[in-house]
């Protein structure tokens, strides 16, 4: 195991800047998630953890040392990739311990090390098949098993399950998730699936457009988001954003753009009179029943059944909102519902083009 540590790493690609200024800290024995959208820059910061991107400036470090100039082979990592990148003429055994043999390590612990990591992996009646008699877990296994026989400090997968069906990517979660707990492993992982990532990690990296977000514990990222960008990223279904601006009068009511008018709770002072963004994750909102105090009227326009739940489509404050249902519907498309926000679990955010969080 091993702390990794990024000082304001910056890479450049001649006059476009990828990453600006990157300060991380990966714990000891911490499974740590990069996630956000395509061409974040998530990747390649990975990669130059790696090794295999250089970067422009800052610095790197592994275990309390910095690996700014140091190859690959010698930072003492292990790398999984998207792509399983198996020989296909070599048996599972000889896949797992080919980065031995080429390190010269006697042929009694390479034999060690592959037995070690087939049993962890489930893999002990593979090791004589080759890539193409496995299915697409059992390749991941396989790769996954090849990194481990080295021991690495550090283990760093980049988007590992996005090949695999989904049924198959909830099943490697969890073994992947346990195997980090069973070694103890610093761990750093690449996903743009805030899924994997939710249900992963011990702490998350959101990034966008080469910056950091935010860093936080999963939940932590769920029920405090630090801006708009964040909030609409974690969680599932997205979060709902609603324009609009608050009243100074008594009690403080947030309106939106079609005036549609919710009651805000006690301490809201901080909004006096301000255009903000109303966010609201659709668990948080309910359908009652007339009379219900504080509701406000919303139109279904879709219905979404998964079976033990139901995702409603509705059209109310000027825009369109989700609101999820944790049982089966019986509402209709366009059926018009009253609706009710959990006072205390409103967020807002500034109007603006960073949307930051207002702390209240």
């Amino acid at each position: 195991m091993a702390q990794v540590e990024l000082n304001k790493v910056v890479k450049k690609y001649g006059a476009y800047e990828a990453l600006h200024e990157v300060d991380m800290r990966v714990e000891n024995g911490e499974f740590v998630v990069l996630v956000g959208p395509s061409g974040c820059g998530k990747s390649t910061l990975l990669r130059m953890i790696a090794g295999l991107e250089a970067i422009s400036s800052g610095a790197i470090s592994i275990g309390g040392r910095v690996v700014n100039d140091i190859r690959p082979k010698e930072r003492d990592i292990a790398m999984v990739f998207q792509s399983y990148a198996l020989y296909p003429h070599m048996t599972v055994r000889k896949n797992m311990s080919f980065a031995l043999k080429l390190a010269s390590v006697p042929q009694p612990e390479i034999d060690a090390a592959v037995e070690r990591a087939a049993s962890i992996l489930g893999l002990g009646e593979l090791l004589d098949r080759r890539p193409k008699q496995l299915s697409g877990g059992q390749r991941q296994r396989v790769a996954m098993g090849r990194a481990i026989v080295r021991n690495p400090q550090v283990f760093l997968f980049d988007e590992p399950l996005s090949n695999l069906d989904a049924k198959l990517r909830v099943q490697m979660r969890a073994e992947i998730r346990e195997l980090h707990q069973r070694l103890g492993a610093t761990t750093v992982y690449v996903t743009h699936d805030q899924i994997e990532a939710m249900t992963m990690a011990d702490k998350i990296v959101v990034m966008r457009q080469g910056y950091i977000e935010q860093i936080g514990h999963p939940l932590e990222l769920y029920d405090r988001p630090a801006n708009l960008f964040v909030a609409g990223f974690i969680g599932s279904p997205a979060m709902n954003f609603i324009e609009g601006e608050t009243s100074a009068a008594s009690p403080q009511s947030f309106v939106a753009k079609d005036g549609t008018s919710i009651t805000l709770p006690a301490g809201s002072a901080a909004l006096d009179g301000r255009r903000v963004i109303l966010a609201i994750r659709p668990e948080d909102l309910a359908v009652v029943g007339d009379g219900t105090p504080d509701a406000f009227a919303g139109k279904v326009v879709g219905v979404e059944t998964t079976g033990p739940e139901s995702v409603i489509l509705l059209e109310t404050c000027g825009t369109r909102v989700s609101l999820v249902l944790r049982e089966r519907a019986s509402l209709g498309v366009g059926q018009t519902v009253l609706l009710r926000a959990d006072p205390a679990k409103l967020h807002f955010f500034e109007s603006d083009d960073h949307g930051r969080r207002i702390i209240m």
